[in-house]
């Protein structure tokens, strides 16, 4: 009976631990450059870095790359946030933080309040951003200092174009220009 109640015992212990540990960060989905999605949020997540009330999207990109990301609120009362991220993870939620590297992210930037609106604060706004590397990119968003609990929705847009790379002839343009100086700077 002292067995049978101890492996009882140990198989409860087992179920409780499997129920208590936090939730793996889940995508709402991957951006597409130009077009907006929408989601909810609460008020304070991204602030208090709470990983269940904040939403993460995820894009690829090009090392070089010129993106812009705006995030808006569609409700007065919100006051969104966003932290901008290289890589992708499934990480647990209790690893999020807003602006440092956690979970096999690296933190890059954030923005909060750049553009003025009506409501608490600003709107988050990163423009023309170059992206250092070649790859996934993670976009956290949530709210700061919002007047209310929420939940709020928003609406996230990336903007993308590629820097173009010098052709041959300007290349070539360049190097001509740079020997007739130095042959000038010779006489």
């Amino acid at each position: 009976m002292h067995r049978k109640l101890s492996v009882a015992f140990a198989v409860l212990c087992f179920c409780v631990s499997l129920g208590s540990s936090a939730a793996a960060i889940t995508y709402q989905g991957t951006l597409t450059p130009g077009v907006a999605v929408t989601g909810s949020v609460s008020g304070t997540g991204w602030d208090i870095e709470s990983a269940a009330d904040v939403d993460f999207w995820r894009f690829s990109a090009l090392a070089g790359d010129l993106a812009t990301i705006r995030g808006t609120r569609l409700n007065v009362n919100l006051d969104p946030a966003f932290s901008l991220y290289s890589g992708t993870t499934t990480a647990d939620e209790s690893l999020f933080r807003n602006v440092a590297s956690f979970g096999g992210l690296t933190f890059i930037d954030f923005a909060d309040d750049e553009v003025e609106v009506p409501g608490p604060f600003g709107d988050p706004l990163l423009a023309n951003f170059r992206l250092p590397s070649t790859g996934s990119y993670t976009i956290a968003i949530g709210g700061s200092f919002s007047a209310g609990a929420g939940p709020f929705g928003y609406s996230l847009l990336l903007t993308a174009q590629a820097v173009p790379e010098p052709t041959p002839m300007a290349l070539l343009g360049v190097a001509l220009v740079a020997v007739m100086v130095r042959k000038r700077g010779r006489h």
